[in-house]
């Protein structure tokens, strides 16, 4: 394997590794916790959407999880063509499944405009990636990065837009 190959494909790793979910990791929930809650049993709405808040931030982390696995072998592939399009394919199938279970959750009507930009940025990725599978030669897994890339902060600013909605703030 080629020096340049092997870097493009680390670079590949990389991009899936910090993924867009990848910022949902630094996320935490603002002003959820059981004893609001428990003193205050007539706030519902509030319990409601912490609730949903939470439930979103377990599927976006249970997705992130898969995909930091998913970089880890995909980094060590060291060139292996039909190893590389079998992780892109997981991957495919990863962002595939979040934005499946993004759209299950009972969002408000309010948010189904954000809800709706996030679950196509993350089927965007998953096209991405499924390209991905079908590559055979640098040239092609550059194009793939380079389309994951820009997708990717696509993904992350429907992200942003949804944690907003939820009352997710960021850590850092």
């Amino acid at each position: 394997m080629t020096t340049r190959r092997r870097a493009a494909l680390h670079r590949g790793a990389a991009l899936v590794a910090m993924g867009a979910l990848g910022a949902l990791g630094a996320t935490g929930l603002t002003a959820c916790g059981t004893s609001t809650a428990a003193a205050h049993p007539s706030t519902t709405t509030t319990t409601t959407s912490q609730t949903l808040a939470q439930r979103y931030t377990a599927v976006v982390s249970a997705g992130d999880h898969r995909l930091q696995a998913l970089s880890i072998q995909l980094s060590g592939a060291n060139g292996n063509i039909t190893q590389i399009q079998s992780g892109f394919r997981s991957v495919s199938a990863t962002y595939h499944a979040v934005a499946q279970s993004v759209r299950a959750l009972p969002f408000p009507a309010k948010m189904q405009g954000d809800v709706a930009s996030m679950v196509a940025a993350l089927g965007a990725l998953s096209a991405d990636a499924t390209q991905g599978s079908q590559s055979v030669d640098t040239s092609e897994f550059n194009l793939v990065f380079t389309k994951l890339s820009t997708d990717q902060k696509a993904e992350v600013a429907a992200n942003t837009t949804v944690n907003h909605d939820l009352g997710i703030s960021a850590i850092n």
